[in-house]
């Protein structure tokens, strides 16, 4: 049989992208595991949404986080948790920022320790799957965010080329069921991932003020801190672009401009954004945060 992860990230493309797999892939062909990677930093709406999608569509998600360990030269290594368990304080994010540092987009290792990594010892050692291939939510209108290298990797992009989709016909779709992820297209992921345009981020600095706190305490206590062996980091390492620090981004965010726009709802192609300028800037933080 064919081997076939499907990497679940909790937002409403890839939930679209596992229900179009499971309902169309022969199970006598196909050996599917889908697998969730929680950080500890999701919002619990997504959280939410999973636990629903396992219920309404029988998704069957695992649940893994990774264990962290603190020693120099032991790699991440996942353990199964589940809905209930499920860190939501941050502590699998702060165990990572511990022996790594404050990730950015300099230094991405927590997508590479906590979702990566964790889902790759969870097939190798729990599973025990060799030559799998694994299945990523990106979308026919995104495909400059596939892997270059994704045909070696065995990655494949289904909502490109098994069933080719766009966020309009995603949003089409979770506008007919009977549950919805119950969040805005901006807030997905990480609640402050520096991925984010700073448009985003900056909005979220509005809208969701009390999430602030623990960036700003992550900050506090790591930005001094580089591991041994990063030679051409500097201190202070921030979490934002340029260097900012989540304050910064507070202070930014008090000046006046032009809010992000939830897109969740659109279905209609004419509608399009009003407004690109360096606000919208990212780093490849769309709905969701692919860890391949």
């Amino acid at each position: 049989m064919k081997k076939l992860i499907i990497s679940f990230s909790g937002g409403r493309t890839s939930a679209y992208m596992t229900k179009m797999l499971l309902d169309n892939l022969d199970r006598k062909v196909y050996d599917i595991a889908v697998i969730f990677a929680n950080t500890g930093k999701e919002r619990e709406e997504t959280l939410d949404f999973i636990n629903e999608c396992d219920i309404q569509f029988g998704f069957n998600t695992v649940w893994i986080e990774a264990f962290i360990d603190p020693v120099r030269g032991k790699g991440t290594r996942a353990k199964v948790v589940d809905y209930q368990s499920a860190d939501r304080s941050g502590k699998v994010f702060e165990d990572m920022i511990r022996k790594y540092g404050i990730p950015n987009t300099s230094f991405l290792h927590c997508t590479r320790e906590l979702k990566t990594n964790a889902i790759t010892s969870y097939v190798r050692d729990q599973l025990g799957w060799k030559g799998y291939y694994t299945a990523i939510g990106i979308r026919s209108d995104e495909i400059d965010r596939i892997n270059p290298n994704h045909k070696k990797l065995r990655y494949i992009y289904p909502l490109i080329t098994m069933f080719p989709s766009t966020r309009y016909d995603i949003n089409k779709f979770w506008s007919g069921q009977s549950f919805d992820l119950r969040l805005k297209s901006y807030e997905g992921n990480c609640d402050f991932c520096y991925k984010k345009s700073n448009r985003k981020l900056l909005t979220l600095c509005r809208e969701i003020p009390d999430r602030i706190e623990w960036w700003k305490d992550m900050e506090d206590k790591y930005s001094d801190f580089i591991p041994k062996g990063r030679t051409y980091a500097k201190t202070p390492v921030r979490f934002f672009r340029g260097n900012r620090s989540i304050m910064d981004l507070v202070e930014m965010s008090k000046i006046d401009f032009v809010l992000a726009r939830d897109e969740s709802k659109d279905v209609n192609k004419e509608i399009q954004m009003s407004f690109i300028d360096d606000l919208d800037v990212s780093n490849g933080c769309s709905e969701s945060c692919e860890p391949f």
